[in-house]
């Protein structure tokens, strides 16, 4: 019997990519099982119009910096290298004819990027291709999560008790027959717009990032002032 592989796909714009990220990511694979999270760099992410981010290839350039000495954890390019917007929909697509067939993918998201999945590109089709891993966010709760009408009759008992840290996972059959996987994972202090206003602000980090992600912020002189999109 062939062995199928479990791939947690991680995307983000990652500017800059933190311990947050890293912890997460290690907490996910580990709870689930997973062989591997893959960190995929936005190109273009089009749910962020109008914000200013650094380009795509210094970001990638962090992530690879920040998961070298990590098991378990990788970094692809696909979404930098692919040109138009970054829709994780085709990102999938693209991830399935690069793996073995059978291969089982997660999307890994946060409570508040989940409540929104409706605007996103397909998300009926994205749902039905992959599982989806949605993990617990300072200042959202799950129990939001039974205002989606896509989900039908979800548990709104277990919704509370996650809310409440009574209960740290809870698993829910889609219609499509993917799993919706939701986890009360270890909260963290620490947000990538947080690091940017400290360091615009000239103040020290506090280990929030990665050592050798934080030594090339300073050596570029990144986030002193506003930087423009590649």
């Amino acid at each position: 019997m062939s062995v199928r592989l479990q791939i947690g796909i991680f995307g983000g714009t990652f500017n800059p990519v933190h311990e947050g990220h890293l912890a997460i990511a290690e907490e996910v694979r580990k709870t689930l099982g997973l062989d591997c999270v893959l960190f995929i760099p936005a190109g273009r992410p089009p749910h962020k119009r109008g914000r200013k981010i650094l380009p795509s290839r210094h970001r990638l350039e962090m992530v690879r910096l920040a998961v070298r000495d990590h098991i378990g954890l990788d970094v692809s390019e696909l979404e930098i290298r692919r040109p138009g917007k970054s829709y994780t929909i085709e990102t999938v697509k693209q991830l399935e004819r690069q793996y073995p067939k059978g291969t089982r993918f997660y999307l890994i998201l946060g409570l508040d990027a989940f409540l929104d999945i409706s605007t996103w590109r397909s998300p009926n089709d994205l749902l039905s291709r992959c599982n989806a891993i949605v993990v617990s966010r300072p200042g959202y709760r799950f129990s939001d999560l039974s205002k989606l009408d896509f989900l039908g009759a979800i548990n709104r008992v277990a919704l509370n008790e996650l809310d409440k840290g009574r209960r740290s996972r809870y698993e829910y059959r889609l219609p499509s027959q993917s799993r919706l996987i939701l986890l009360h994972v270890t909260p963290h202090n620490v947000s990538a717009t947080q690091i940017r206003d400290h360091l615009s602000g000239g103040k020290r980090l506090k280990n929030l990032l990665p050592p050798l992600v934080e030594s090339y912020i300073i050596d570029h002189k990144f986030y002193r002032r506003i930087t423009t999109t590649s």
